[in-house]
């Protein structure tokens, strides 16, 4: 009699489930009333957010124009929780930030010291943590509707360049998380890969453009930011030389002039670095790099090909220093930690250092640069 009083209490307990589950399988937003976002854009437009979303539109929808299925929506709010609500409304679909890939942060917005906004994208489960988090030049909104050859969008060219195996010389990516992470640390500095547009000479189709010419999207410049937002823009050179202290790159090249007076270039195989406090006030970032030449094009004196000589190497060497400690210079002048130096300083000695360096740290800090460079 008791074990017929359990199963009937069993048996109740999964007819509950069962009616829930169905309950909320029914209240769930049909897909063809849903706008997928898998690329935002921030900027700052007469005092508010202006939020972009470039929307995958299903098929069957009869919001989808012309037959494309991806569009970009924008709305306006005094926050980004705001901006999303009048997006979904104006649009007439529930937008879903779900599988958003990146965020592109537009310069006004960078400019506009809203530092509430990247908080509530951290904090919040609007997107995930490894969202890729990009600056715009110029309108973030104008970045994502770009139009690229062979029908791609803005938001997967961005995943392809920045997520690839391929590490390259130059590209800094960044997540979410990782800015979270830059803009806690000693300096509160981060970087963010500045996105900006170059023309190409193709149209949609991979074929030469008779009109209006299609857009390339270039990743090889910097923005250094601090709390308060915008500091400074990185060239190509400083951007490189960020790299090499950040990433492990297996890809890119160093040009320099060889011994028979010709330009040529080293391939980048891989690198490495490290940084450790060498005292109070000097730190040394040791860069390790393997380099091939990009064409075998002397013979040594025992008949066999060579590729890079000593000359050539000390010269790629000094290149290397000489680009890392610009880099450095030029962040120092904005008071922008990009190295993270005083992190290191802080681990090695602690709350003491950190009371008695004060906010202008950057000014006493000595940076030693070694490169030991392998020739593949």
């Amino acid at each position: 009699m008791k074990r017929r009083v359990n199963s009937k209490w069993i048996l109740l307990v999964v007819v509950v489930v069962a009616v829930a589950a169905l309950d909320g399988l029914s209240s769930n937003i049909n897909l063809l009333d849903r706008a997928i976002v898998v690329g935002m854009g921030i900027d700052y437009v007469d005092g508010e957010l202006s939020l972009s979303a470039q929307a995958i539109i299903p098929k069957n929808s009869s919001s989808a124009s012309q037959g494309n299925d991806f569009v970009v929506y924008s709305a306006r709010g005094e926050t980004v929780q705001e901006a999303v609500e009048n997006l979904s409304y104006s649009v007439g679909l529930k937008a879903s930030f779900a599988h958003t890939n990146v965020i592109v942060l537009g310069e006004s917005f960078l400019k506009s010291g809203r530092t509430d906004v990247i908080e509530f994208l951290v904090s919040g489960d609007l997107v995930t943590d490894n969202t890729l988090l990009v600056a715009g030049a110029g309108d973030a909104k104008d970045i994502l509707a770009v139009s690229m050859p062979i029908n791609e969008v803005a938001s997967y060219h961005l995943t392809e360049i920045l997520q690839s195996n391929r590490k390259e010389a130059g590209q800094n990516p960044s997540t979410l998380k990782d800015y979270f992470e830059d803009i806690y640390k000693v300096g509160e500095t981060a970087c963010l890969p500045l996105v900006f547009l170059r023309e190409s000479e193709f149209g949609l189709l991979g074929e030469k453009a008779g009109g209006e010419k299609t857009k390339l999207l270039d990743v090889s410049h910097v923005v250094v930011t601090n709390r308060e937002g915008y500091l400074v823009r990185l060239g190509r050179r400083q951007s490189a030389a960020l790299s090499y202290t950040t990433q492990k790159l297996n890809a890119g090249s160093i040009s320099y002039t060889g011994d028979d007076g010709y330009i040529k270039e080293a391939v980048i195989l891989r690198t490495d670095c490290n940084k450790r406090a060498l005292s109070e006030r000097e730190v040394e970032i040791k860069l390790d790099f393997s380099v091939r030449p990009a064409e075998k094009y002397f013979v040594s004196r025992d008949g066999s090909a060579g590729g890079i000589s000593e000359s050539e190497q000390e010269q790629i060497r000094a290149k290397i220093v000489s680009a890392v400690a610009d880099c450095f210079e030029v962040c120092k002048y904005y008071y922008a930690d990009v190295f993270h130096l005083g992190e290191e300083l802080y681990r090695m000695y602690g709350e003491e250092w950190k009371s008695l360096a004060g906010e202008y740290y950057l000014d006493e800090i000595v940076l030693k640069i070694t490169v030991n460079l392998n020739e593949k």
